[in-house]
Order: structure tokens, then sequence, then C-alpha cells
């Protein structure tokens, strides 16, 4: 066998594999539409923590706030989207849910989906939500979780398809609320979100 002989049938093999494997590779891509690319967390509450290391496991970038929302808005988190694009989750205090929505804003970004988390006034989690249908998603996993509820929370994320319907602005916005178990290392309420392109 000459040498081109077989450099071209070599060739061949990948190609046919590659050819072989674009359906599934397609499809695989279109069934996750919503890709979180990094979630912004407080990483003084264990709720928090637990919600960005499940989100984390699926291979979205974990970036703690460190005290100072903006400051990751224009520094490690604008460039993680340069690089990677996509949709930014967060399980933050209200402050930097106001500061996130803000940067966010400015790259084009609309609230897709708002988690309240307050056990202030009980021994229990009560969570008030809203989006255009990514709720449902969320309260149907808070209602059926065997898992604590920030787990659950970002696994449902996980899930969610993306949606045309981006921005909870407006009438037609939804909600829903659902109690769970309070989780432990909780400041008393807590919000959570979904920034989409």
């Amino acid at each position: 066998m000459k040498r081109r002989d077989f450099l071209k049938g070599s060739a061949i093999v990948p190609a046919a594999v590659a050819t072989a494997r674009w359906p599934v590779m397609a499809k695989m891509i279109g069934a996750r539409r919503l890709r979180i690319a990094a979630v912004v967390y407080d990483e003084r509450y264990a709720d928090c923590w637990m919600f960005a290391e499940t989100l984390a496991q699926q291979g979205t970038i974990a970036l703690p706030t460190g005290g100072d929302a903006a400051r990751l808005w224009y520094g490690a988190l604008r460039e993680q989207l340069a690089l990677r694009g996509g949709n930014v989750a967060g399980m933050t205090t209200d402050a930097d849910l106001l500061v996130s929505c803000g940067c966010g804003r400015e790259m084009n970004m609309r609230m897709a989906y708002e988690g309240f988390h307050d056990c202030r006034t009980s021994g229990r989690m009560k969570h008030d939500l809203r989006g255009k249908g990514e709720e449902r998603e969320v309260y149907a996993a808070l209602l059926r979780a065997d898992a604590p509820w920030a787990e659950a929370l970002a696994e449902a994320l996980m899930r969610v398809p993306a949606s045309d319907r981006a921005g909870t602005q407006g009438p037609s916005m939804e909600q829903a609320t659902a109690t769970t178990s309070r989780g432990a290392g909780n400041p008393g309420y807590l919000t959570s979100w979904l920034l989409s392109i």
C-alpha cells in the first residue's frame, strides 16, 4: 500500500463517523436550547452554594459575588459571557438581584424567571415564583423534590427549554407559590433568577 492511499483511506473513516453522529449531536444541541453559561451566587449562604454547585456539575461556570455583584458583572462574568455566550442564573440577596438585572440589561439580557425565597416569619421556606412558563417547572420540582430545595430549583432551571417569551415584566407574567422545608444556613430571604439572551 502506498502512503498516499493510506492517508486517503484514513481520512474517510473520521469523516464517516462524524457524518453518522451529526443528527445525534444536532438533536442534543436542540434539546438543550437553554444554556446556562454562568451562575452567580452569594458564597456566604449554604443554599446558594448548593444551587451553584448543582449547576456547575452540568458545566456551568460558578462565580461568587464576593460582596460586589457589579464588579463581577464588569469583570469575570463579562469575560465568561464573551467567550461562551449563554444565559446567567443566580441565587443571591435582593440587592445583588437588582444589580444583576441592571448589568444584564446592558448586555441585552432579560429576566426569564424570578424566585423569592422567604423563611423570615416561619420555620418553612415560602417560594414565590414568577416567569412566563419557567416557574411551572420550578414549582413542580419543588413539590416533588427529595433533594434540598436549592438543588431541586437548579435542576429545574437546567430542564427549562429556551423560550421566546423572555422577560417577566408585563401583564402576562405568571406566578406560583410553593412551600418547602427551610435550608440550613439561610439568611431568611434569598432570590433566584435567570437572565436570558
